[in-house]
């Protein structure tokens, strides 16, 4: 261990300890800085981060130096804050400026360390600023613009160090440097949005959130990708019954800080025009009382002869599908179609499986089949077929099964080949409209939780589930997700140190304790 005197402030750090990480533990707050990220190399190239450490006869970068015993640092005198506006002023003589247009106005470094280690007067004269490109698009979902640029190199070391597919360059000398593509090629990589969240400035934008909204409206709410069984941990930010973006949220154990391109996409879903938003019973739309009068009817008549679940599904309400089961004597529940929604993964995030949940059907024992399988328990079953989620009918073996078997009745969000055959369709939620926990594929509990409304009438899942039991004679139905999570955790983690209403932002293992 390493002991230390930052701005006054005697602070133990491990040795090896970077000095920029342990200003910040001293300060409570990041050394100004453009270049440097946790998860990248240090380039050293803003300059930014100077500080004044006793004994050395100039300012040092804490960024690519070490803690040593005995160090005395100050980060806070009239000789650092000087050095930092010089280097800021730098930073600013050739940048356009353009603040009211820029996207990232609202969450810019450069604005952010203006304000807080600038404010200066300027020395410096220049008749005519160095112009460059402006609004280049240089791949499928990002739009560069030179001008903007500070060239601390992060985007440029992200495609080297973190995808390896060396894309971006820089290039060129001087005033005239600029970061550029390679001859041939385009940012085009399965994560080429995490270089616009790594941009500390507005050189790089997203094509798809560009000029859409100003940061400052939008809220956030805490969520999982649905892209795939990974379970990246992500930021919904919405506004207005809208989301805008997805941006990755930092989980150490799942992935880090960074997430793939077609993640941050899986929310254009949510507001597609073939969501279901109304009860719909023969083809016509109905209100839910009269849907739940009439379900009630059909399962109290006709009984229900199986029921089919998703790995889509949140724990909640796979588990209150095993409620309907025991209490309508259901002699059938499955899991889903075994195969069903796989793609080709990488070495990075992105999964085979393209599921948020297919290991919580694991966790509770529901075993997916093949199509064969699901076919003939469709054609055998008595009674009314229950289906909550995912889309069996586009397997042609289940399409023709459920075309002559008995009665169906879809719970779902959008419509697709299982509806089109469904004779009661009943509107579920989104996973930006409801809250629940998902197992991702390396056995981890993580929360989510919900942005926006339900779309019209659109209910959340487990509400509607509740109300079949409730129909069908069920007491004590489950009125609230907290109480769904103390049942599972009776039924599954009685001898596990693990609170389902108390998991933390970073998820826990399944028979893990809470971190």
């Amino acid at each position: 261990m390493a002991k230390l005197t930052i701005d006054g402030k005697e602070i133990e750090v491990p040795d090896g300890t970077g000095l920029f990480d342990a200003c910040r533990i001293a300060r409570g707050e990041p050394l100004p800085h453009f270049c440097y990220h946790p998860d990248l190399s240090i380039a050293g190239v803003c300059r930014l981060c100077q500080v004044e450490v006793e004994g050395m006869p100039k300012l040092t970068i804490a960024c690519n130096t070490g803690v040593r015993d005995g160090m005395v640092v100050h980060t806070r005198n009239e000789r650092v804050t000087k050095a930092s506006q010089q280097i800021l002023e730098m930073h600013l003589i050739n940048h356009p400026v353009d603040c009211p247009i820029c996207d990232q106005a609202g969450e810019c470094g450069l604005q952010n360390q203006y304000m807080k280690y600038g404010l200066y007067d300027s020395k410096v004269q220049i008749q005519d600023k160095v112009e460059k490109d402006k609004a280049k698009v240089i791949g499928p979902h990002v739009i560069h613009d030179n001008e903007r640029c500070v060239l601390c190199s992060r985007c440029v070391r992200f495609c080297d160090e973190y995808t390896k597919t060396n894309e971006l360059g820089i290039f060129n000398r001087g005033n005239r440097a600029e970061v550029s593509l390679a001859d041939g090629v385009e940012l085009d990589n399965n994560y080429s949005m995490n270089t616009v969240d790594l941009c500390p400035v507005g050189a790089l934008t997203s094509r798809d959130f560009r000029f859409q909204k100003r940061v400052w409206m939008l809220k956030a709410a805490e969520s999982i990708c649905t892209g795939c069984s990974t379970g990246c941990n992500v930021r919904v930010d919405y506004e207005a019954d809208r989301i805008f973006r997805l941006k990755p949220r930092f989980n150490p154990d799942v992935n880090g800080r960074f997430m793939c391109d077609k993640g941050r996409m899986t929310y254009k879903a949510v507001h597609s025009d073939n969501r279901l938003g109304e009860p719909e019973f023969g083809g016509k739309a109905i209100n839910w009382v009269q849907a739940i009068e009439d379900l009630q009817e059909v399962v109290a008549r006709d009984k229900v002869g199986l029921i089919i679940g998703s790995a889509h599904q949140s724990v909640e309400e796979l588990h209150l599908l095993k409620v309907l089961k025991m209490a309508t004597a259901c002699p059938e529940l499955i899991g889903g179609l075994a195969d069903s929604d796989k793609g080709e993964a990488d070495e990075l995030l992105v999964s085979a499986d393209r599921t948020p949940n297919r290991k919580g059907l694991e966790l509770l024992d529901l075993p997916e089949v093949s199509a064969t399988v699901m076919a003939e328990k469709i054609k055998s079953a008595i009674g009314t077929v229950v289906i909550l989620g995912g889309d069996p009918a586009e397997n042609e073996t289940v399409a023709e099964a459920l075309k002559t078997g008995p009665r169906v009745l879809y719970i779902g969000t959008h419509r697709n080949k299982t509806t089109e055959l469904a004779s009661h369709i009943l509107p579920g939620c989104t996973w930006a409209e409801k809250g629940g926990i998902f197992v991702n594929k390396d056995n981890r509990l993580q929360e989510f939780k919900p942005a926006l409304r339900g779309k019209n009438q659109a209910r959340e899942d487990w509400r509607v589930l509740g109300e079949l039991l409730a129909g069908v004679g069920v007491p004590q139905v489950p009125d609230s997700l907290s109480a769904i999570r103390e049942a599972l955790n009776t039924l599954l983690f009685s001898n596990v140190e693990l609170n389902l209403n108390q998991l933390t932002g970073r998820g826990v293992p399944v028979g893990g304790e809470a971190e």
